[in-house]
């Protein structure tokens, strides 16, 4: 499976947006680098979050956008679980090793082995995982170079290009929307390279919570049908 496919299956994850904003002057770039440093220093206080969201798809082939709402939980270093649908259409479920794409109503499962997203492509296509939940500044600014940033209605935005070619190629540009005044993660955005965009809204967010480890672990019985996507040819 090429790595546009895994992409498209991996949009439910958590990275998309708003619109994009022109910066023009040096001055302006400059605030947005103290903004991006300060965010990225505030995230290594989280150690959970969990919030709904609105997830919106916009499709060149539709004239309409697509809209579902969902909910996330997050615990620090790495282990998410996103639900979209109410009830879950689909969750993806980030344990010790493995990512799972759960279809629930189905009873389908895709397990991806976070050992072999460490080889070629597919480790760049694993470091957009955890955009939202940035832990390293620095691998952070390895990932991703900031194109510009700007504040509309008390979000403000950085506009971020993927620095691996591999991604690059098919998701050109995204945004993140935090809030002005607190810091806080309001909106994600992918676009695409073929005009389409993903965004997540972002609210009732709760900080460091206490969060039941069940949520991040996947009880599947013998009625489901497990997959391993990159395995197969």
């Amino acid at each position: 499976m090429n790595l546009k496919a895994h992409i498209n299956r991996f949009s439910i994850i958590g990275l998309a947006g708003l619109c994009l904003m022109e910066i023009r002057g040096h001055a302006a770039e400059d605030e947005g680098t103290v903004r991006l440093n300060h965010w990225l220093v505030s995230q290594t206080n989280i150690t959970s979050w969990h919030a709904d969201f609105i997830q919106t798809r916009n499709l060149k082939a539709l004239t309409q956008p697509l809209t579902t709402r969902g909910s996330v939980w997050f615990v620090a270093p790495n282990r998410f679980r996103w639900e979209l649908g109410q009830p879950p259409q689909s969750i993806a479920l980030r344990t010790e090793g493995d990512l799972l794409v759960l279809a629930p109503k189905l009873k389908r499962a895709e397990r991806y082995s976070l050992t072999e997203f460490a080889k070629g492509p597919m480790k760049d296509l694993a470091s957009l995982m955890d955009t939202g939940f940035p832990r390293d500044a620095v691998a952070f600014k390895k990932q991703f170079e900031l194109l510009g940033a700007g504040e509309t209605n008390g979000v403000y935005q950085f506009r971020l290009a993927p620095r691996q070619s591999a991604v690059r190629k098919l998701l050109p540009e995204l945004s993140i929307g935090i809030s002005a005044n607190d810091s806080q993660l309001r909106t994600t955005t992918l676009r695409f390279t073929d005009g389409s965009t993903l965004r997540n809204d972002f609210t009732n967010a709760t900080v460091n919570i206490a969060i039941d480890p069940s949520l991040f672990a996947a009880a599947l019985g013998n009625d489901w049908k497990v997959t391993e996507p990159m395995k197969q040819p």
